[in-house]
């Protein structure tokens, strides 16, 4: 037998597992597992038998992002994870509708406290002041940019995002609230060109999604005032580094929940290789079991309103299957997000 003929069953059988996980016909331990599976083949593949080679394979990475483009097409992003209804995100997220890490500095926070939490410590390493302008890329749905502006009356915010969708309703909200003090600017910042600079810049859950870090580092110093900083906020592996590609023909992960090699993860010490035009003056890394924490509330919330949120899909999609394939999604990108940093679990991460 051939190469080709051995992979066929291979392909095949990923096929079959696809269909299962799109269904829901998979508990959530086996569903569990498959993602470990998963996860122990890429930490096996990044570990080196040497420190030198360790050092050696972040280095090859860091040389070869800087002959791709910023990030790779807009629209190549998978709608299902960038751009769900607004109706779904207030159902699972918390009151500030913030689409990523949450922190649990306590173990009686509930969802609602621990984004409030995150916010507040951006704000302190950021160091921001009253007074400050401002600027939020990447802003999703305008958690961080309207807690700035709510926080600090004097600062003026500038939220940088490429959605239509997110543009509405950061804008929405500050009619509501009576915010004069922030811009949404709809743009693409890997193309995006402006003359005025802020004090504070601010890129939560950015960097995972570029690619030349060194590109776009040099962007945003054109943007940064004499005196101002850059706070980056990024998911992490303590050692490793690596594009998030299929490993083998097994891999049913990576193509599932993101499109091939749009994910950059990067590691802990990463962007101390890209200081051409900013330099690194302070460095913070937090517990992965806050990101694994605020995955699961993000699945018990999916979980316990399941019923409003198939209607919610099924009038988006027009049919049940495909609305049932979308809260799958959901339920496997949470499950993912429980075990990536789930540091109880997974002692090498």
């Amino acid at each position: 037998m051939d190469v080709e003929e051995t992979k066929q069953p291979k392909k095949a059988a990923t096929r079959e597992l696809l269909k299962k996980l799109e269904l829901g016909l998979l508990p959530y331990d086996d569903i569990k597992q498959l993602i470990r599976i998963e996860l122990a083949k890429r930490l096996q593949c990044g570990y080196k038998s040497t420190c030198e080679e360790q050092v050696a394979e972040v280095l090859k990475l860091v040389h070869s992002l800087q002959h791709m483009k910023i990030a790779n097409e807009v629209e190549t992003l998978d709608s299902q994870l960038y751009e769900p209804p607004m109706s779904f995100l207030k159902i699972i997220f918390g009151s500030t509708i913030k689409g990523s890490c949450c922190y649990f500095q306590y173990d009686s926070m509930t969802l609602d406290d621990a984004e409030i939490a995150m916010l507040d410590l951006y704000c302190e390493r950021a160091q921001i002041k009253d007074g400050n302008s401002v600027m939020d890329l990447g802003c999703g749905q305008g958690a961080l940019t309207l807690f700035v502006a709510q926080k600090y009356k004097q600062c003026r915010v500038k939220a940088i995002t490429n959605s239509i969708s997110q543009k509405e309703y950061i804008d929405e909200q500050c009619r509501t609230r009576n915010l004069v003090n922030v811009e949404v600017i709809l743009a693409d910042i890997t193309t995006y060109e402006m003359d005025d600079t802020s004090d504070r810049i601010l890129a939560i859950g950015l960097f995972e999604h570029m690619k030349n870090y060194k590109l776009l580092l040099k962007k945003i110093s054109k943007w940064m005032a004499e005196d101002g900083l850059l706070f980056v906020d990024h998911v992490c592996h303590k050692t490793l580094a690596y594009q998030y590609k299929a490993l083998d023909e097994d891999d049913w992960f990576t193509e599932y929940i993101f499109p091939a090699e749009t994910i950059i993860f990067p590691s802990a010490s990463f962007l101390l290789y890209f200081q051409n035009d900013v330099s690194v003056v302070n460095h913070w890394i937090l517990n992965g079991n806050h990101f694994s924490q605020t995955h699961g509330e993000w699945l018990k919330r999916l979980d316990a309103n399941v019923g409003a949120i198939k209607q919610m899909f099924k009038s988006l999609t027009g049919n049940d299957e495909e609305a049932l394939k979308m809260i799958n999604f959901w339920r496997i990108f949470c499950l993912f997000g429980i075990e990536l940093l789930d540091t109880t679990m997974v002692k090498n991460g």
